[in-house]
Protein backbone atom coordinates (compact mmCIF):
# COMPACT_ATOMS: atom_id res chain seq x y z
CA UNK A 1 0.00 0.00 0.00
CA UNK A 2 1.12 3.76 -0.87
CA UNK A 3 2.32 5.81 1.75
CA UNK A 4 -1.57 7.67 2.05
CA UNK A 5 -3.07 4.44 2.53
CA UNK A 6 -1.87 3.56 5.29
CA UNK A 7 -3.01 7.09 6.93
CA UNK A 8 -6.61 6.26 5.59
CA UNK A 9 -7.81 2.58 7.37
CA UNK A 10 -10.95 1.81 5.89
CA UNK A 11 -13.72 0.46 8.85
CA UNK A 12 -15.84 -2.95 7.95
CA UNK A 13 -18.73 -4.16 10.49
CA UNK A 14 -21.28 -6.66 9.61
CA UNK A 15 -24.44 -8.15 11.35
CA UNK A 16 -26.25 -11.58 10.03
CA UNK A 17 -29.42 -12.30 10.27
CA UNK A 18 -31.61 -15.15 9.28
CA UNK A 19 -35.34 -15.21 7.97
CA UNK A 20 -37.00 -17.80 6.82
CA UNK A 21 -34.91 -19.73 4.26
CA UNK A 22 -32.90 -16.71 3.65
CA UNK A 23 -29.63 -15.06 5.55
CA UNK A 24 -29.29 -11.27 4.87
CA UNK A 25 -25.58 -10.94 5.80
CA UNK A 26 -24.96 -6.66 6.28
CA UNK A 27 -21.91 -4.96 5.74
CA UNK A 28 -20.60 -1.39 6.52
CA UNK A 29 -18.05 -0.58 5.33
CA UNK A 30 -16.44 3.26 6.40
CA UNK A 31 -13.48 5.01 4.30
CA UNK A 32 -12.74 8.15 6.31
CA UNK A 33 -11.44 10.83 4.67
CA UNK A 34 -12.61 9.57 1.53
CA UNK A 35 -11.95 13.00 -0.41
CA UNK A 36 -8.39 12.44 0.22
CA UNK A 37 -7.94 9.31 -1.08
CA UNK A 38 -10.14 10.09 -4.13
CA UNK A 39 -6.70 13.23 -4.72
CA UNK A 40 -4.49 10.51 -4.32
CA UNK A 41 -3.73 10.15 -8.11
CA UNK A 42 -1.77 6.68 -7.90
CA UNK A 43 -4.66 5.12 -5.48
CA UNK A 44 -6.20 3.00 -8.25
CA UNK A 45 -7.78 0.00 -6.05
CA UNK A 46 -9.27 -0.38 -2.39
CA UNK A 47 -10.07 -4.28 -0.97
CA UNK A 48 -11.69 -5.11 2.29
CA UNK A 49 -9.48 -8.22 2.20
CA UNK A 50 -6.45 -6.10 2.81
CA UNK A 51 -8.02 -5.16 5.67
CA UNK A 52 -6.75 -7.20 9.03
CA UNK A 53 -9.37 -6.94 11.14
CA UNK A 54 -10.19 -9.81 13.39
CA UNK A 55 -14.08 -8.85 13.69
CA UNK A 56 -14.16 -9.00 9.68
CA UNK A 57 -12.82 -12.37 9.62
CA UNK A 58 -16.41 -15.11 9.82
CA UNK A 59 -17.67 -12.83 6.88
CA UNK A 60 -14.51 -12.44 5.19
CA UNK A 61 -14.81 -16.47 4.49
CA UNK A 62 -17.97 -15.86 2.88
CA UNK A 63 -17.68 -12.50 1.00
CA UNK A 64 -15.15 -9.94 -0.35
CA UNK A 65 -15.65 -6.51 -1.41
CA UNK A 66 -13.32 -4.05 -3.62
CA UNK A 67 -13.41 -0.07 -4.92
CA UNK A 68 -11.40 0.49 -8.35
CA UNK A 69 -10.51 3.89 -9.53
CA UNK A 70 -11.01 4.85 -12.69
CA UNK A 71 -9.91 7.96 -14.96
CA UNK A 72 -6.80 10.15 -14.43
CA UNK A 73 -8.41 11.85 -11.57
CA UNK A 74 -10.01 8.58 -10.11
CA UNK A 75 -13.64 10.73 -11.54
CA UNK A 76 -15.16 7.29 -11.43
CA UNK A 77 -15.41 4.28 -8.71
CA UNK A 78 -16.70 0.82 -9.30
CA UNK A 79 -17.50 -1.35 -6.65
CA UNK A 80 -17.37 -4.83 -7.19
CA UNK A 81 -17.56 -8.31 -4.10
CA UNK A 82 -16.26 -11.39 -4.63
CA UNK A 83 -17.81 -14.55 -2.96
CA UNK A 84 -15.16 -17.54 -1.84
CA UNK A 85 -18.16 -20.13 -2.52
CA UNK A 86 -20.95 -20.38 -4.76
CA UNK A 87 -24.32 -18.97 -4.03
CA UNK A 88 -27.82 -18.24 -4.84
CA UNK A 89 -27.95 -14.17 -3.84
CA UNK A 90 -29.73 -10.81 -3.84
CA UNK A 91 -27.69 -7.98 -3.57
CA UNK A 92 -28.08 -4.35 -2.79
CA UNK A 93 -26.06 -1.58 -2.63
CA UNK A 94 -26.97 1.94 -0.46
CA UNK A 95 -24.77 4.85 0.17
CA UNK A 96 -25.28 6.27 3.87
CA UNK A 97 -25.70 9.83 4.25
CA UNK A 98 -25.84 12.57 7.27
CA UNK A 99 -28.98 12.83 9.47
CA UNK A 100 -29.56 8.50 9.50
CA UNK A 101 -30.42 8.62 5.68
CA UNK A 102 -29.86 6.31 2.89
CA UNK A 103 -29.82 5.90 -0.72
CA UNK A 104 -29.89 3.27 -2.76
CA UNK A 105 -27.87 3.28 -5.36
CA UNK A 106 -28.36 -0.52 -6.38
CA UNK A 107 -30.57 -3.86 -6.04
CA UNK A 108 -29.62 -6.78 -8.07
CA UNK A 109 -32.45 -9.37 -8.14
CA UNK A 110 -31.65 -13.54 -7.08
CA UNK A 111 -28.97 -14.86 -9.15
CA UNK A 112 -25.71 -17.60 -9.26
CA UNK A 113 -22.74 -16.13 -8.10
CA UNK A 114 -19.73 -18.11 -9.04
CA UNK A 115 -17.05 -19.24 -6.74
CA UNK A 116 -13.76 -16.52 -6.80
CA UNK A 117 -15.05 -13.86 -9.03
CA UNK A 118 -15.26 -10.33 -8.80
CA UNK A 119 -18.74 -9.30 -9.87
CA UNK A 120 -19.82 -5.91 -10.74
CA UNK A 121 -22.06 -4.48 -8.30
CA UNK A 122 -22.38 -0.81 -9.56
CA UNK A 123 -20.29 2.63 -10.35
CA UNK A 124 -20.29 5.90 -8.80
CA UNK A 125 -19.03 8.91 -10.03
CA UNK A 126 -16.78 12.03 -8.53
CA UNK A 127 -19.07 14.62 -9.12
CA UNK A 128 -21.72 12.73 -7.15
CA UNK A 129 -19.65 12.56 -3.87
CA UNK A 130 -18.15 15.88 -4.04
CA UNK A 131 -21.00 17.93 -5.53
CA UNK A 132 -20.76 20.57 -8.43
CA UNK A 133 -20.13 23.46 -5.89
CA UNK A 134 -17.15 21.74 -3.65
CA UNK A 135 -19.01 20.85 -1.05
CA UNK A 136 -19.53 16.80 -0.31
CA UNK A 137 -23.50 15.69 -0.40
CA UNK A 138 -22.34 11.84 -0.52
CA UNK A 139 -19.92 12.01 2.81
CA UNK A 140 -20.81 12.08 6.59
CA UNK A 141 -20.21 14.71 8.67
CA UNK A 142 -16.40 13.90 9.11
CA UNK A 143 -15.92 13.28 5.28
CA UNK A 144 -16.25 9.70 5.49
CA UNK A 145 -17.95 7.88 2.41
CA UNK A 146 -20.14 4.98 4.20
CA UNK A 147 -21.39 1.78 1.67
CA UNK A 148 -24.22 -0.51 2.99
CA UNK A 149 -23.86 -3.77 1.43
CA UNK A 150 -26.55 -6.52 2.19
CA UNK A 151 -25.96 -10.12 0.65
CA UNK A 152 -29.43 -12.18 0.46
CA UNK A 153 -28.42 -15.52 0.55
CA UNK A 154 -31.31 -18.26 -0.50
CA UNK A 155 -31.55 -20.97 1.98
CA UNK A 156 -27.67 -19.56 3.43
CA UNK A 157 -26.33 -22.74 1.35
CA UNK A 158 -23.81 -23.08 -1.32
CA UNK A 159 -24.82 -23.85 -4.97
CA UNK A 160 -23.18 -27.30 -5.67
CA UNK A 161 -22.21 -28.44 -8.57
CA UNK A 162 -20.03 -31.51 -8.20
CA UNK A 163 -22.28 -34.14 -9.88
CA UNK A 164 -22.59 -31.70 -13.13
CA UNK A 165 -19.87 -31.24 -15.90
CA UNK A 166 -19.02 -27.85 -16.46
CA UNK A 167 -20.87 -26.54 -19.32
CA UNK A 168 -18.60 -27.06 -22.69
CA UNK A 169 -20.94 -25.44 -25.50
CA UNK A 170 -18.84 -22.30 -25.55
CA UNK A 171 -16.00 -24.40 -26.00
CA UNK A 172 -17.41 -27.06 -28.34
CA UNK A 173 -18.31 -24.30 -30.43
CA UNK A 174 -14.90 -22.35 -30.32
CA UNK A 175 -13.50 -25.76 -31.57
CA UNK A 176 -15.67 -25.80 -34.59
CA UNK A 177 -14.08 -22.41 -35.54
CA UNK A 178 -10.71 -23.96 -34.30
CA UNK A 179 -10.94 -27.18 -36.71
CA UNK A 180 -13.17 -26.28 -39.55
CA UNK A 181 -15.16 -29.43 -39.39
CA UNK A 182 -17.92 -29.71 -41.89
CA UNK A 183 -17.23 -26.03 -42.95
CA UNK A 184 -19.36 -24.61 -45.43
CA UNK A 185 -18.39 -21.04 -46.24
CA UNK A 186 -15.52 -19.19 -46.17
CA UNK A 187 -14.54 -15.84 -44.84
CA UNK A 188 -11.77 -13.80 -46.20
CA UNK A 189 -9.90 -11.13 -43.84
CA UNK A 190 -8.78 -8.11 -45.98
CA UNK A 191 -4.91 -9.33 -46.34
CA UNK A 192 -6.94 -12.57 -48.10
CA UNK A 193 -6.83 -15.00 -44.79
CA UNK A 194 -9.15 -17.51 -44.95
CA UNK A 195 -11.51 -18.87 -42.13
CA UNK A 196 -13.61 -21.94 -42.66
CA UNK A 197 -16.88 -21.46 -40.61
CA UNK A 198 -20.36 -22.52 -41.11
CA UNK A 199 -23.33 -20.18 -42.84
CA UNK A 200 -25.57 -21.31 -39.94
CA UNK A 201 -23.72 -20.14 -37.39
CA UNK A 202 -22.89 -16.95 -39.00
CA UNK A 203 -26.48 -16.63 -39.75
CA UNK A 204 -28.09 -17.19 -36.34
CA UNK A 205 -25.40 -14.76 -34.84
CA UNK A 206 -25.40 -11.34 -36.81
CA UNK A 207 -28.18 -10.23 -39.02
CA UNK A 208 -25.87 -8.67 -41.14
CA UNK A 209 -24.09 -12.33 -42.38
CA UNK A 210 -27.34 -13.66 -42.54
CA UNK A 211 -28.20 -11.10 -45.35
CA UNK A 212 -25.44 -12.57 -47.07
CA UNK A 213 -27.32 -16.17 -47.27
CA UNK A 214 -30.64 -15.76 -47.55
CA UNK A 215 -30.73 -13.55 -51.00
CA UNK A 216 -29.49 -14.13 -54.48
CA UNK A 217 -26.04 -12.28 -53.38
CA UNK A 218 -22.48 -13.48 -54.91
CA UNK A 219 -22.04 -15.23 -51.65
CA UNK A 220 -24.71 -17.14 -51.65
CA UNK A 221 -23.40 -18.62 -55.22
CA UNK A 222 -20.24 -18.86 -53.93
CA UNK A 223 -20.21 -19.74 -50.61
CA UNK A 224 -17.13 -17.15 -49.67
CA UNK A 225 -17.21 -13.76 -47.66
CA UNK A 226 -15.21 -11.03 -48.56
CA UNK A 227 -14.62 -9.08 -44.92
CA UNK A 228 -13.70 -5.64 -44.56
CA UNK A 229 -12.08 -6.08 -41.57
CA UNK A 230 -7.91 -7.18 -40.83
CA UNK A 231 -6.91 -10.66 -39.56
CA UNK A 232 -6.30 -10.25 -36.38
CA UNK A 233 -9.88 -8.53 -35.75
CA UNK A 234 -11.65 -11.45 -38.25
CA UNK A 235 -10.42 -14.06 -35.93
CA UNK A 236 -11.49 -11.79 -32.61
CA UNK A 237 -14.84 -11.75 -34.12
CA UNK A 238 -15.17 -14.70 -35.62
CA UNK A 239 -14.26 -16.22 -31.95
CA UNK A 240 -16.78 -13.98 -31.05
CA UNK A 241 -19.50 -15.46 -32.73
CA UNK A 242 -18.62 -19.01 -32.16
CA UNK A 243 -17.90 -18.78 -28.13
CA UNK A 244 -19.50 -15.17 -26.98
CA UNK A 245 -15.94 -14.49 -25.79
CA UNK A 246 -13.68 -11.91 -26.93
CA UNK A 247 -10.51 -12.50 -24.61
CA UNK A 248 -8.42 -10.02 -26.42
CA UNK A 249 -11.46 -7.01 -26.08
CA UNK A 250 -9.45 -4.90 -24.01
CA UNK A 251 -6.21 -4.63 -25.82
CA UNK A 252 -8.00 -2.90 -29.25
CA UNK A 253 -11.56 -2.00 -28.37
CA UNK A 254 -11.21 0.66 -30.74
CA UNK A 255 -10.94 -1.92 -33.71
CA UNK A 256 -13.48 -4.39 -32.35
CA UNK A 257 -16.06 -1.65 -31.78
CA UNK A 258 -16.41 -0.97 -35.14
CA UNK A 259 -16.25 -4.59 -36.02
CA UNK A 260 -19.40 -4.76 -33.99
CA UNK A 261 -21.20 -2.14 -35.05
CA UNK A 262 -20.66 -3.64 -38.64
CA UNK A 263 -21.77 -6.79 -38.46
CA UNK A 264 -24.50 -5.89 -35.41
CA UNK A 265 -22.98 -7.38 -32.69
CA UNK A 266 -24.47 -5.85 -29.56
CA UNK A 267 -22.80 -7.85 -27.04
CA UNK A 268 -19.65 -7.42 -28.49
CA UNK A 269 -20.43 -3.81 -28.79
CA UNK A 270 -21.41 -3.79 -25.23
CA UNK A 271 -18.35 -5.01 -23.78
CA UNK A 272 -15.95 -2.78 -26.33
CA UNK A 273 -17.76 0.23 -24.71
CA UNK A 274 -16.77 -1.28 -21.38
CA UNK A 275 -13.14 -1.66 -22.21
CA UNK A 276 -13.31 2.10 -23.71
CA UNK A 277 -14.75 3.57 -21.12
CA UNK A 278 -11.89 2.12 -18.47
CA UNK A 279 -9.53 2.80 -20.77
CA UNK A 280 -11.09 7.18 -20.53
CA UNK A 281 -8.88 10.34 -19.75
CA UNK A 282 -8.66 13.53 -20.36
CA UNK A 283 -6.10 12.90 -23.35
CA UNK A 284 -8.29 10.64 -25.45
CA UNK A 285 -11.77 11.80 -24.23
CA UNK A 286 -12.62 13.52 -27.76
CA UNK A 287 -11.25 10.61 -29.80
CA UNK A 288 -13.39 8.25 -27.71
CA UNK A 289 -16.55 10.82 -27.49
CA UNK A 290 -15.74 10.97 -32.34
CA UNK A 291 -15.65 6.95 -31.92
CA UNK A 292 -18.66 6.47 -30.00
CA UNK A 293 -20.70 9.12 -32.37
CA UNK A 294 -19.41 6.88 -35.36
CA UNK A 295 -20.57 3.99 -34.38
CA UNK A 296 -23.62 4.81 -32.18
CA UNK A 297 -22.30 3.67 -29.30
CA UNK A 298 -25.01 5.59 -27.21
CA UNK A 299 -23.73 4.19 -23.61
CA UNK A 300 -20.07 4.85 -24.14
CA UNK A 301 -21.05 8.68 -25.55
CA UNK A 302 -22.64 9.78 -22.67
CA UNK A 303 -20.45 8.66 -20.36
CA UNK A 304 -17.51 10.12 -22.34
CA UNK A 305 -19.49 13.38 -22.10
CA UNK A 306 -20.66 12.94 -18.13
CA UNK A 307 -16.78 12.84 -18.32
CA UNK A 308 -16.26 15.93 -20.22
CA UNK A 309 -19.07 17.69 -17.63
CA UNK A 310 -17.27 16.83 -14.68
CA UNK A 311 -14.74 19.21 -14.40
CA UNK A 312 -12.86 18.21 -17.39
CA UNK A 313 -13.71 20.80 -20.12
CA UNK A 314 -10.85 23.03 -19.73
CA UNK A 315 -8.01 20.55 -19.40
CA UNK A 316 -9.58 18.35 -22.84
CA UNK A 317 -9.24 22.02 -24.76
CA UNK A 318 -5.75 21.68 -24.40
CA UNK A 319 -5.05 18.51 -25.72
CA UNK A 320 -4.26 17.59 -29.29
CA UNK A 321 -7.21 15.62 -29.89
CA UNK A 322 -9.66 19.19 -29.14
CA UNK A 323 -6.92 20.83 -31.66
CA UNK A 324 -7.86 18.30 -34.90
CA UNK A 325 -11.90 18.09 -33.82
CA UNK A 326 -13.55 19.56 -37.16
CA UNK A 327 -17.05 18.86 -36.70
CA UNK A 328 -19.39 21.52 -35.75
CA UNK A 329 -21.93 19.08 -34.38
CA UNK A 330 -19.54 17.25 -32.47
CA UNK A 331 -18.37 20.99 -30.54
CA UNK A 332 -22.08 21.80 -30.28
CA UNK A 333 -23.11 18.29 -28.41
CA UNK A 334 -20.54 18.80 -25.63
CA UNK A 335 -21.18 22.69 -25.03
CA UNK A 336 -24.74 21.41 -25.29
CA UNK A 337 -24.54 18.40 -22.97
CA UNK A 338 -21.94 20.66 -20.21
CA UNK A 339 -24.55 23.51 -20.09
CA UNK A 340 -27.85 21.08 -19.88
CA UNK A 341 -27.95 20.35 -15.75
CA UNK A 342 -30.68 17.08 -16.78
CA UNK A 343 -28.04 14.63 -16.69
CA UNK A 344 -30.72 12.17 -18.32
CA UNK A 345 -30.63 14.26 -21.62
CA UNK A 346 -31.35 11.63 -24.38
CA UNK A 347 -28.03 10.56 -26.27
CA UNK A 348 -28.80 10.44 -30.04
Amino acid sequence: MMHQMREIVPNINFTSRTEGQTKINTIIWTVPRFLILLENKTTRELRTDNIKETLFDSVCSRFHLKMQFLGRDNDIIEVYYLSPDPVFLKSILTICLKRFEERSIVIKEFHTVQANKWQYLATMFKRDITGYDGHDIFLLNDGSLRLKFQFIVSNDIKVEHTNVPEAQLSNDFESLLNNGLFSDVTMKSIEGTEFKVHKAVLASRSVVLKAHFEHNTTECHTNIVESPLEEDVLKEVLTFIYSDKAPSVDDTPEKLLAAADYYQLSRLKSLCEEALHKKLTVENAIETLQLADIHSAKILKKLTLEFIKDGQAKLITKTEGWSKVKSVDLIKTIYEYIMNDDVDTDIK
